[in-house]
């Protein structure tokens, strides 16, 4: 499991920052292309006169660099795979 930090500034109410959080979910991090929050951990509020600031503690999924296999490399890995299911033959 992995995790980023991410924090709220000046939100005008909780239930702006519950919204805030959830909306996150499925996206990516802000300031961190590529990661996408899977949930979130923990949070913490404080309150600053009429607005509140939160840090959120949340669970990233982080980026799979994409294969470049070209053809003969796929031919080749399904002739392998497709030789595991078959039972060996004897002489």
């Amino acid at each position: 499991m992995d995790t980023r930090l991410v924090g709220l500034e000046h939100v005008p109410s909780v239930m702006e920052v519950a919204a805030r959080a959830n909306d996150l979910i499925g996206k990516e991090v802000p300031g961190s292309p590529g990661y996408i929050v899977i949930k979130v951990i923990q949070f913490e509020l404080t309150q600053h006169g009429s607005r509140y600031d939160a840090l959120l503690l949340v669970e990233i999924d982080e980026p799979q660099e994409p294969l470049n296999l070209k053809a003969a490399d796929v031919e080749a890995i399904v002739e392998i795979t497709s030789a595991v299911d078959e039972p060996e033959q004897t002489a």
